[in-house]
């Protein structure tokens, strides 16, 4: 920026200002590729971290928001739809809500970019770690849990949250366990079975799903149903 200034001196002061904007705004591009970068190698090694998170965590976060989606099966997301749920995740459960939202985009982005070095089990240790004092681990826990799709996926988020909640216990393996369907823990209650029903409604409903063909939508249907119907078991439950 100073050589930009300098460099407009001798051109007059309309030049010596574009100069010093013009530095500006490359010193901000350099910055931010060189933060890019940290939040990489954070990615390939989690340990220590040398680049801003808005929240302790958030990147661990999002990079297991991001590592459960590549897991779903079926993929009934895109990556940019994937993503824009995990950032949408962490706003709704980061202390500083909103104002995490454009950190969250630029993790999740960078996670799919490193989707093949992520590595679950450090990265839910450093999630553990960076949040612990704050004391919600276990709700972080429980939302990364409902973005998981299909068994694969499911089994990934039971470690995840298990880690970071000691107390949680796994849903029964049976998959005509409503429990299980739902990915909670039979015991849960009654708000957090239906929190969890309508976000996983609104991920399956084939209706909020574009670029689908028949076969595929005919299957997200089947799977919606079972949802619908372990919902609709785990309530009468509760209720009665």
């Amino acid at each position: 920026m100073v050589g930009f200034g300098i460099g407009g001196y001798f051109l007059g002061i309309p030049a010596m200002v574009i100069g010093i904007v013009l530095g500006y705004f490359v010193g901000c591009v350099f910055a931010q590729l060189g933060s890019d970068k940290a939040v990489c190698r954070y990615f390939e090694n989690p340990g220590p971290s040398s680049f801003y998170e808005a929240e302790p965590g958030l990147a661990a976060f999002c990079a297991l928001g991001v590592y459960l989606f590549s897991k779903a099966s079926p993929k009934i997301l895109t990556d940019e739809a994937a993503a824009a749920r995990v950032a949408g995740g962490a706003v709704s459960v980061f202390p500083q809500g909103e104002k995490v939202g454009t950190f969250a985009d630029l993790f999740c982005r960078l996670a799919f970019t490193k989707l093949s070095f992520l590595n679950p089990d450090l990265l839910t240790e450093s999630l553990f770690a960076r949040r612990k004092e704050a004391g919600d681990c276990a709700l972080l826990g429980s939302e990364l849990a409902s973005m998981a799709i299909g068994k694969e996926a499911q089994e990934e988020a039971i470690y995840i949250r298990q880690f970071l909640d000691p107390g949680f216990e796994a849903p029964v393996n049976s998959e005509d366990d409503p429990w299980t369907i739902l990915g909670i823990s039979k015991g849960a209650s009654y708000n957090e079975v239906k929190s969890t029903f309508r976000k996983l409604a609104i991920m399956f409903h084939p209706d909020n799903q574009t670029g689908l063909n028949e076969e595929e939508r005919i299957k997200l249907g089947e799977t919606f149903i079972k949802i619908r119907d372990a919902y609709r078991t785990i309530t009468r439950e509760i209720i009665h």
